[in-house]
């Protein structure tokens, strides 16, 4: 008797053990406003994710022109290496 609620149990137990771990993760993504200077339409903005930072390393483009921190395009948005 006690062998058969231990053989249900437990996997019963992981499993919802398993789902409550599963739901307390949470990924939080930080979202920032960057500024590009398009051809034809001048100063634009867009909402990009945190991976990009002012600091040295690659440069960060959408649809290949640079972002920027702020309207004035003075501080160039780069992904660290």
């Amino acid at each position: 008797m006690k062998t058969k609620i231990f053989k249900f149990m437990l996997p019963v137990f992981a499993m919802l053990l398993a789902v409550g771990f599963a739901f307390a993760t949470d990924v939080k993504t930080v979202s920032q406003t960057a500024y590009y200077n398009h051809p034809t339409l001048g100063v634009q903005s867009i909402t990009i994710g945190d991976e990009c930072q002012v600091q040295s390393g690659i440069d960060c483009k959408f649809n290949g022109l640079q972002l920027y921190r702020e309207m004035a395009l003075v501080n160039k948005l780069r992904k660290p290496n």
